[in-house]
C-alpha cells in the first residue's frame, strides 16, 4: 500500500512545468527530526554557477569532517572546491563543449612547470559518473568517457577534453587525501 509522502512545511516540491534556466540540479535531502525519526529535511532547486574556462559547477554537498547521526541533515557548507583530508565535495559539473577544460587554478591545484592549459592534480580521490556528452579524461594516455561510464581519479595528473557538439555533464563524489 502506497502513502502518500508527508513533508514539513519548509519543504518545497518542484513543479515540473517549470522553466530552467542554466544548470539546475533538484536535491532531496534526508535527516533526523526531534524525536530521532528519519524525515525528508529538502526538496530544492540548486543553481549552478558559472566557472570561466570550465562551465558551470553545482556545489551539492560539502564537508570537512565525517558527519555524524543523528543530524537535522544541514549541509555544514564547507569552503573550497577541494576538501581537507577527510573532507568530502559532491559536485555536478556540466563542461562546455569548447574542447580543453581548463579553468583557473585554485591554491589546492598542483600545477607543474611546463604543463598544458588545464592539466593539474589534487590531493583527492574523485568518483566521477558521466551523465551526459562525451569527454576524454587525459593523463600521459586518454580515455573517452561515455554516459554511465565511471572514472576514479587517483591524485593523479589530468584534465578533461569534451568531444563533440554538446556539453558534457558529470557528477563526483570528492574525497580529501594525504600525499605521501
Amino acid at each position: 500500500m502506497k502513502t502518500k509522502l508527508q513533508l514539513p512545511k519548509n519543504v518545497t516540491m518542484n513543479k515540473s512545468d517549470e522553466k530552467r534556466h542554466g544548470m539546475q540540479v533538484r536535491q532531496v535531502v534526508t535527516g533526523h527530526d526531534a524525536k530521532g525519526r528519519a524525515v525528508f529535511v529538502r526538496d530544492e532547486q540548486v543553481d549552478g554557477m558559472p566557472i570561466p574556462g570550465l562551465g558551470e559547477l553545482a556545489f551539492l554537498w560539502n564537508a570537512d569532517e565525517p558527519a555524524t547521526y543523528p543530524n537535522a541533515g544541514n549541509n555544514p557548507g564547507a569552503p573550497g572546491i577541494f576538501p581537507p583530508v577527510g573532507g568530502i565535495r559532491f559536485i555536478m559539473s556540466t563542461y562546455l563543449p569548447s574542447g580543453v577544460v581548463a579553468p583557473e587554478p585554485t591554491p589546492e591545484m598542483h600545477i607543474e612547470d611546463g604543463d598544458e592549459p588545464g592539466f593539474h592534480r589534487t590531493d583527492t580521490t574523485d568518483f566521477g559518473v558521466l551523465l551526459s556528452g562525451n569527454i576524454v579524461a587525459e593523463l600521459d594516455a586518454e580515455v573517452l568517457l561515455s554516459p554511465g561510464d565511471v572514472l576514479v581519479q587517483n591524485g593523479t595528473r589530468h584534465r578533461w577534453r569534451v568531444v563533440g557538439d554538446a556539453p558534457a555533464t558529470m557528477v563526483a563524489f570528492i574525497i580529501g587525501a594525504r600525499r605521501l
